[in-house]
């Protein structure tokens, strides 16, 4: 009997073993379910997220006559773009907020997480088909591959292949084989159904890479725990045995490690809640120039720099209006107080990420969540650059709010200067897209190259275990 007889057989039985087969039709039924429902979500976030930009423009085009600097403080909106690939991903999207509020002065946070609609987003957040992927299909595996090698020694086939000139290697081989053919019997269809949902969205030639890594990053970790199932049952005694075994490292990689490693990153690397953050923002900004205080220390001494650089002794004899320039010095200084404090939040986040990376050698399961994460633009770098381009938007929007109001708010027209719709139409709009390279830092790269490692260390203990068991 060789490799190909013995990975056949194992097929069959599997496929005829009604627990298995049942559970194998469940996890189709729903990975469909979990597609249908993101397809929806898919559809409905992105139709609210296009209505959401029109408004927004639409209500900063017809805020009606103002003075510019007031219509700083009206502000506007920025949305972040659901992707096509969070209908397989979602990451952290639903915890991260789908809109920053953009006025003068001041960064905001991302506010109105999907988390908070509980009627809608936790259904579609609870079942997707990376949470099928990372907890319930890695036991659909262990079931079908526990008792592979347990089964033989029990009913003694084991024993009487070994006559037969099988080798323990040969029937690890036939037996993985198998398992693996199971495996894609249920996630061919996903790819399918998957690309024929990325055709029917028109996001095929921008999504199809990311999609087809994202399904190689899945494979990779499936791979590791059908190589650790057959593993486990070629050395367990008995099949009891080898059930508990696997299923204890399914609890530990699953739940626990990643709970684990949740509180410790908590705990090494606290973030500010909002209140101390805006607090310690607040004793910055008294260093620096304040835009609505004209009498304030450091706004007296630019102003006097302003009037030494002119030869003039008085604002109203410059050859532009003084408050918009002041304005915008203000609103300069401030970006680079907010820059340097959100940026300590970052390196938090940061930290918290290498941490999550550098304990992807501890589970597969956070390594391969974490590369897919990565891959769909669902994890915080993805949404870090959002709040970026968000935020070098309100900065080039003030700025034009501002230089409007210094240009134009001169001599006779400083009195009560006010813009129209005409200069409001004219302000740029924000638009915000991808960047074309997902993986742009080591943080990311490394749960992926962890993925590998996993994948080839699972090969080498199941070729260590065929070995050990030829030598008995």
């Amino acid at each position: 009997m060789n490799i190909y007889s013995i990975a056949r057989n194992q097929l069959t039985q599997l496929v005829r073993d009604k627990v298995v087969a049942s559970l194998g039709l469940l996890i189709l039924l729903l990975l469909g379910v979990s597609i249908i429902t993101g397809i929806s979500y898919y559809s409905e976030m992105s139709e609210q997220h296009h209505q959401a930009e029109e408004l927004a423009r639409i209500q900063w085009e017809k805020q009606g006559d103002k003075n510019p600097h007031s219509a700083a403080h009206y502000g506007t909106f920025a949305f972040k773009p659901v992707t096509v690939l969070s209908v397989f991903e979602p990451g952290v999207d639903r915890y991260t907020g789908v809109s920053i509020f953009l006025e003068g002065h001041r960064q905001n946070f991302a506010a109105y997480s999907l988390a908070e609609d509980k009627d809608s987003s936790r259904r579609f957040a609870e079942l997707t088909p990376a949470f099928i992927f990372a907890y319930l299909f890695p036991l659909f595996i262990i079931l079908a591959g526990y008792r592979s090698i347990t089964a033989e020694k029990e009913s003694g086939m084991y024993r009487f292949l070994k006559s037969q000139g099988v080798s323990t290697g040969q029937l690890i081989a036939g037996k993985t084989f198998g398992l693996w053919a199971v495996i894609l019997l249920i996630y061919i269809p996903f790819l399918l159904i998957g690309l024929i949902f990325l055709i029917i969205t028109g996001a095929i030639v921008d999504s199809l890479a990311g999609f087809l890594f994202m399904g190689f990053v899945w494979l990779l970790y499936f791979g590791v725990v059908a190589h650790i199932t057959i593993t486990v049952s070629a050395l367990a005694k008995s099949s009891g045995s080898s059930m508990v075994v696997l299923l204890s490292l399914w609890i530990l990689s699953t739940l626990l490690v990643p709970r684990f490693i949740t509180n410790v990153a908590s705990g090494v690397h606290p973030v500010p809640n909002t209140s101390e953050f805006y607090q310690a923002v607040r004793t910055d900004l008294l260093e620096g120039i304040d835009g609505h205080n004209p009498y304030s220390e450091h706004s007296v001494a630019f102003r006097d720099s302003v009037l030494a650089a002119h030869g003039v002794d008085d604002v109203a004899d410059l050859p532009f209006n003084f408050r918009g320039m002041m304005l915008q010095e203000g609103e300069e200084f401030e970006k680079r107080i907010y820059d340097h404090h959100f940026a300590k939040i970052d390196e938090i986040h940061r930290a918290q990420n290498r941490l999550f990376s550098i304990s992807s050698f501890l589970s597969p399961t956070i390594a391969a969540r974490m590369s897919s994460m990565a891959v769909a633009g669902t994890d915080m770098h993805a949404f870090n650059h959002f709040s970026a381009e968000a935020e070098a938007y309100r900065i080039e929007l003030v700025r034009e709010l501002n230089m409007d109001l210094k240009i134009n708010a001169v001599g006779d027209r400083a009195a009560g200067y006010t813009a129209g719709a005409d200069f409001f139409a004219q302000n740029i709009a924000f638009t915000y897209e991808r960047p074309e390279s997902v993986f742009v830092s080591s943080t990311q790269l490394m749960p992926l190259f962890i993925s590998l490692l996993w994948f080839v260390a699972s090969i080498l203990i199941l070729a260590v275990a065929a070995r050990k068991k030829e030598e008995v």
